[in-house]
């Protein structure tokens, strides 16, 4: 691994973990370019997550401050949304982790990821054209519920597509953004809704992954193959440095970028980039080209 996969891997890290295009796909693809299907190593793959998780954190500043105070008591509308990422992180959690092992399983298998993909692509379209009909039908202003308006059954329904879908190459912010349209959100509301979930869920699987770390540190051991950085890598230092900066500067321009196409419906053309991804990556699994099938 040299410094261009490092800062190659933080750049499509940052840009995929928030444009609703699917990290886990990109990243899945970018392995199986660089390193053969070999997955990076574990220790820069948390520092990746950790580098989008401070760009979330410097650029939602003021929504985290609010919910902050909100949990001291200090702010109703803070502590409303408090409860709401609460509620949500629960099925999250609950399908996450019964799902985890067929998520593992699927890392071989690049077909897999293409038909979330095109999954995706289907629910941005649905939600873009939703949204549409409700700003043709009602206004802007009155096209569906603001995020002061949610309710417990939104935070619940986004909470569940993000708890079975990531990992399989369905999008998180694209399938929790539409799936917020189709309970009644106004788009930007969903997406914003959708960003300041990412918070508690990217800290909790850096969290779990975390875990394979630190028994190996603690117990004194070496690391294992699959998760130390391979023989005739650059310094892990610089690597995790470069990863760690490429994947915040992107993931902080990628959340402004999504940001704005969220205000006024344009989101066909992630559906259409996610179309056509799939669909190669259906055709590169299926022949066998990169990975197994």
């Amino acid at each position: 691994m040299n410094l261009l996969h490092a800062i190659l891997l933080g750049l499509v890290q940052g840009l995929t973990e928030f444009l609703p295009v699917s990290s886990t796909a990109h990243l899945t693809l970018a392995e199986h370019l660089m390193f053969g299907g070999r997955p990076m190593p574990l220790a820069f793959d948390v520092l990746l997550h950790v580098g989008t998780l401070a760009a979330l954190a410097v650029y939602f500043r003021r929504e985290l401050f609010r919910v902050a105070m909100g949990c001291v008591g200090r702010d109703s509308e803070g502590r409303k949304l408090a409860l709401w990422l609460f509620i949500a992180m629960l099925p999250t959690g609950i399908l996450g982790l019964a799902t985890r092992g067929v998520k593992a399983a699927a890392k071989d298998h690049l077909w897999v990821y293409g038909l979330g993909l095109v999954c995706t692509s289907g629910l941005l379209y649905l939600a873009n054209r939703l949204s549409h009909q409700r700003i043709n039908l009602l206004g802007v202003d009155r096209a569906g519920r603001d995020i002061g308006d949610l309710r417990a059954s939104d935070a619940l329904a986004v909470g569940a597509i993000q708890g079975l879908g990531g990992g399989f190459g369905l999008s998180r912010s694209g399938s929790t953004i539409a799936m917020g349209v189709f309970q009644g959100l106004r788009l930007p509301a969903s997406a914003r809704f959708s960003f300041l979930l990412g918070v508690p869920t990217i800290a909790a699987a850096a969290v779990l992954e975390l875990r394979g770390l630190l028994k190996p540190l603690i117990l004194h051991q070496p690391l294992p193959a699959e998760l130390a950085f391979p023989a005739g890598s650059s310094s892990p230092a610089l690597l995790c440095a470069a990863g760690v900066a490429a994947s915040a500067i992107s993931g902080y321009l990628a959340i402004g970028l999504l940001d704005r196409f969220t205000q006024k419906p344009k989101l066909n053309g992630f559906a259409v980039y996610c179309l056509g991804l799939g669909l190669a990556m259906l055709a590169l699994g299926a022949t066998g080209i990169l990975g197994h099938h």
